[in-house]
């Protein structure tokens, strides 16, 4: 499959998946909206395109796997509260409430 990219009103040609497509012509405009500025010989500016879509694809990429794991932090991080809180409740606290429960499981009390 091949991605046909508008980049600083030239064309590129890119071998790509079927399923990149998509990924690589919104790259392209992102692409083109950061090298509005700069010229050169059409060799180099193929090579500066393809290294760019590079790097932006790596960093988006690298942006979703953060917000994954940030997601996936916070919810371990609920598990270990529920399961301080649940220890608590099995080691009969009395009549306190969950907050009191989590600050003795914590020695704050």
């Amino acid at each position: 499959m091949q991605a046909k990219l508008d980049t600083l009103n030239r064309a590129f040609t890119i071998e790509c998946a079927a399923c990149d497509e998509r990924r690589l012509e919104d790259l392209a405009r992102a692409l083109d909206q950061r090298l509005a500025g700069f010229s050169g010989d059409t060799d180099a500016m193929r090579r500066l395109v393809l290294v760019s879509l590079s790097l932006l694809d790596e960093a988006q990429a690298t942006s979703a796997a953060l917000a994954r794991a940030r997601t996936e932090i916070e919810r371990l991080t609920d598990m270990v509260v529920e399961a301080k809180l649940e220890a608590t409740a099995a080691a009969d606290i009395g009549d306190r409430g969950r907050v009191q429960a989590l600050r003795a499981t914590h020695g704050l009390t």
